[in-house]
This record gives C-alpha cells, structure tokens and sequence, in this order.
C-alpha cells in the first residue's frame, strides 16, 4: 500500500526521534531508494506517494553510506571534529580526495554528488 505524502509527514512527526535527519524511501515496484534530510523532503512540494521509509540518524546513514560505496569513505577525527575523507578518482584516473564535515549536510553533499549526481 502507498503512502501519500500528507500520510509520510504525518508519521515523521508522530515518530521522530531525536538525533534523526535523514528518510530513506521507496517507492513499489523500484530497486531504487531515495535518500533525503528529513527537513528538505517536507519542504518539497509534490512529490509522489511512496511504498515506505525509514527514518535514520548519522550512524545508521553512515552506515547506509558504507554499504553503498564502501572503500572510498572513511571518517577521522580532526582538530575540527570528526569528518569524512571521500577517495575518488578524477578522468585522468588520478586519485582525489575531498573532506566533508561528519554533519547531516556533509553527508548529504555526499549523497548528492557521487550516488545521485
């Protein structure tokens, strides 16, 4: 059965966690999964109904992270605070690396750039 999205805002509200910033959804019939802050998924206007969601703090999306694309991510601890290294490799197949900040938005930076890019 899907939800719509009046349905899915309704039960983020009602079963929110504290420490919690990101939903991943689905939607049926897909392989596919969408991953979202929990704010900027609410603020979107219109969007399809959806199979199911989870909602996720940082170390369960750290850890979605991982099982996604696991040798290139390694998170460090900083004179900054903690942060995560991201190995890749540029067109000349030179290797890269890039520092994010280990904060929902650092990790969404990831999510944007390098899964769903």
């Amino acid at each position: 059965m899907n939800l719509t999205r009046s349905e899915v805002i309704d039960q983020i509200v009602a079963k929110r966690a504290e420490g919690q910033y990101f939903i991943k959804s689905w939607e049926t019939g897909h392989t596919f999964v969408d991953i979202d802050l929990i704010e900027r998924y609410m603020d979107k206007p219109g969007q399809q109904a959806i199979e199911g969601f989870e909602l996720l703090n940082m170390e369960e999306m750290w850890q979605t992270l991982i099982d996604l694309d696991p040798d290139k991510l390694t998170r460090m601890q900083t004179a900054d605070g903690e942060v995560i290294e991201w190995t890749w490799k540029d067109s000349h197949g030179t290797e890269q690396k890039t520092i994010y900040p280990f904060t929902p938005e650092g990790i969404m930076t990831i999510i944007d750039d390098e899964f769903f890019a």
